[in-house]
């Protein structure tokens, strides 16, 4: 049976481009497979712009981390504190790609 245990997006910063404000997002979607003991987190890393005529709308330049699957074997009652763990450090490398 699969487990999701998060799906979140964090806005880690702010950059202005073309004369516009953009939200440095990080993203995590995080399953545990208990049968397997397997954790599998998708991260992803994104622009949104704040300009109303825009909102919806998402970039990824090639300055921003790639997208990344981490896939660790951990017991249900360790899943929790692993994905955010790995939400962490994955905040921190976008935060700190922002040029």
């Amino acid at each position: 049976m699969i487990h999701a245990l998060i799906d979140t997006t964090r806005v880690v910063g702010s950059i202005e481009l073309d004369g516009a404000i953009h939200e440095v997002c990080a993203e995590a979607i995080g399953n545990h497979n208990r049968s397997e003991n397997l954790l599998s987190v998708n991260l992803r890393a994104f622009l949104r712009s704040t300009a109303h005529e825009h909102l919806g709308e998402v970039a990824a330049p090639d300055w921003l981390p790639s997208e990344e699957t981490v896939t660790e074997h951990v017991e249900a009652g360790e899943a929790h504190e692993m994905v955010n763990d790995i939400f962490s450090l994955w905040c921190r490398k976008v935060s700190d790609a922002v040029p």
